[in-house]
């Protein structure tokens, strides 16, 4: 984040000093001071000046061709917009992966950290892990659970493959832990741009308040999330499968024998549950002291078979005599969210982005979830919804903000909405740019899987193909895309800002506004072109992706690109009908004829 901070503050400092160095260093007193490649950018400014002025006398004599060809971009612009994927933080090569396993309900932990121990020696296979460590049950709100493990691994630095490469394709870790860890579900999951959460980034929570009825539709929901195949790793947090053992008092019988209820209590407590007795010190450690069976001895419900109870003679009873056992399933675990009972749905998006596969699964659930439970989205779901809506309160802000500021400026209400009119002309390039980048993404995955996977040798073509197409991650809508929309609000109502106010002092001058805005263009077309190119050139290191975390500073740069080249070119044709249109207008209402 912080090459990203020095580049924006470059780019605002060239931004800045632009036109005064253009200022002082292209007039036209000393052109024969300068050499050969100042003389070419003399002539080619030039050119392109006289080109300019053509193109904008005709755009002034067809505004309503130059209106509806605005209007057509801005349109496409909602098309890209529309057909862009959502995510809410995009993946990062940290050299790091997080690995969670899962086993069956009821499983002990040593029967997990044999699973995991399956998840390690895959590890140790892997040429670009440097180092692991692996818990099991770990105590995050209370008791941990014996079902679930989490594994750390760090990759080794320098040359090797990308995070993404390693864990996906046939014979990646992803295919080697559901291949090969046949007792565990082992999920691995790709650290993000910023770490917010701990666990896979799709949780789909459905609430009702029978349990029974909870089961049962979160069971028909998680088989359509594997029909539909855009979610992997599919795997519900509440079941009712959870093996128990149901202990049934038989109080008059155990009255008879004079065995006290709270005998048998303590005693199942004492052997099967534990009793801290106190704790000791050797050696400089403190160690709890725990009364219990031996782990062999309490394993089994046969194993109660074994335990005696003492009644109130002293004599020894049968503990199977008093108390009646029956081998069920339960919930194996109750949670609440809102304060209604809940069950959570977590995956992995497959071969999508998460927006995506929110999306998808609003249209299944819109069709197969029953009227009487009700859903919502957790974890990263949940973040990318809310982020999206807060964005755009922010972007709606930041305008109101600036139009403000222009109208104090400009002390008028119109011009400053003639200069807020570029912004829409800057979506097009912004998503545009998103959109085919997204495509070369897609069309260079197909390369690169089809040169290192497939099963047949590629041509050579396409060797040479996977070469030059690129791979270029996260170009959708996530946070970091929407941070540059916002910026565009700040950089591109500048070339409108010289526009218009050069217009404003011609026509003050006595000029019409069609005669003041070709002049406007004329002499603003170099300092426009000047600050917009520094403003590209400042951004293009983001644009293009250098150094650590530059998968997710790459969509703001996109973006902002995108919406500076967009919005320059666009501005100088479509700003100058839009003034001239709204000046004849004012005219109008002053009960005056223009030009």
């Amino acid at each position: 984040m912080a090459l990203s901070c020095a580049v924006l503050v470059s780019s605002l400092v060239a931004l800045t000093l632009a036109p005064m160095v253009g200022g002082r260093v292209l007039r036209a007193e000393n052109t024969e001071e300068h050499g050969k490649v100042f003389k070419a950018f003399e002539r080619f400014f030039d050119r392109l000046g006289v080109r300019y002025d053509r193109a904008l006398a005709w755009t002034l004599r067809h505004r309503l061709a130059v209106m509806v060809f605005g209007g057509l971009s801005v349109v496409l612009s909602g098309y890209f917009f529309m057909h862009l994927d959502k995510a809410f933080l995009p993946e990062e090569d940290k050299g790091r992966i997080l690995f969670m396993a899962f086993t069956p309900q009821g499983s002990t932990p040593e029967f997990t950290d044999r699973m995991v121990r399956q998840i390690e020696d895959i590890l140790h296979d892997t040429p670009e892990v440097d180092a692991f460590f692996s818990a099991v049950a770990l105590p995050f709100e209370g008791p941990g659970n014996a079902t679930q493990a989490f594994v750390f691994s760090r990759l080794k630095d320098g040359d090797r493959k990308h995070v993404r490469d390693i864990v996906a394709g046939p014979n990646g870790l992803q295919a080697r832990l559901w291949m090969e860890v046949e007792g565990a579900i082992a999920v691995p999951i790709l650290p993000k741009a910023v770490d917010v959460s701990f666990g896979q980034p799709y949780e789909l929570i459905l609430q009702h308040p029978n349990l029974e009825r909870l089961n049962e539709v979160t069971q028909m929901i998680t088989g359509k999330l594997y029909e539909g195949g855009w979610v992997s790793n599919v795997r519900p947090q509440f079941e009712l499968n959870k093996p128990e053992v149901r202990v049934t008092f038989n109080r008059d019988l155990a009255a008879d024998l004079g065995v006290s209820i709270a005998e048998i209590s303590r005693t199942l407590q004492v052997k099967f549950g534990g009793v801290d007795l106190s704790d000791i010190k050797l050696d400089g450690k403190q160690y709890e002291v725990i009364a219990r069976l031996a782990a062999e001895n309490r394993m089994t419900p046969e194993d109660l078979k074994d335990v005696y109870v003492r009644s109130d003679s002293g004599e020894l009873i049968p503990l199977s005599a008093v108390v009646r056992l029956e081998v069920a399933t339960g919930p194996n675990q109750i949670s609440r969210y809102q304060r209604r009972r809940a069950s959570i749905i977590e995956g992995t998006p497959a071969g999508m982005t998460l927006g995506r596969a929110v999306e998808e699964t609003e249209a299944m659930l819109a069709e197969h979830l029953p009227p009487d439970v009700s859903y919502t989205w957790g974890g990263e779901a949940r973040d990318l919804q809310e982020s999206s809506s807060d964005i755009y309160a922010f972007f709606l802000l930041a305008v109101v903000v600036v139009y403000m500021v222009l109208a104090a400026q400009f002390e008028s209400f119109v011009h400053p909405f003639t200069v807020m009119l570029s912004l829409p002309l800057a979506f097009l390039g912004a998503f545009a740019l998103l959109y085919g980048l997204a495509w070369t993404n897609v069309l260079g995955e197909m390369l690169y899987g089809w040169v290192n996977y497939a099963p047949e040798p590629a041509p050579d073509w396409a060797v040479w193909a996977q070469k030059l197409v690129p791979r270029i991650s996260s170009m959708n809508l996530n946070i970091f895309s929407q941070v540059g929309l916002v910026l565009l609000v700040g950089l591109v109502t500048k070339n409108s800002i010289l526009l218009v106010e050069f217009a404003n002092q011609l026509m003050a001058a006595g000029k019409s506004a069609k005669e003041a805005m070709r002049e406007a263009g004329q002499k603003r077309l170099r300092p426009i072109l000047m600050t917009s190119m520094a403003t590209i050139m400042g951004i293009l290191p983001i644009a293009i992706g250098f150094g650590d975390a530059a998968e997710s500073r790459r969509p703001l740069g996109v973006v902002a690109v995108g919406g500076m080249i967009s919005s320059t070119i666009l501005t100088l044709l479509v700003i100058p009908v839009i003034y001239t249109l709204l000046a004849e207008l004012q005219e109008k209402f002053r009960g005056k004829k223009t030009d």
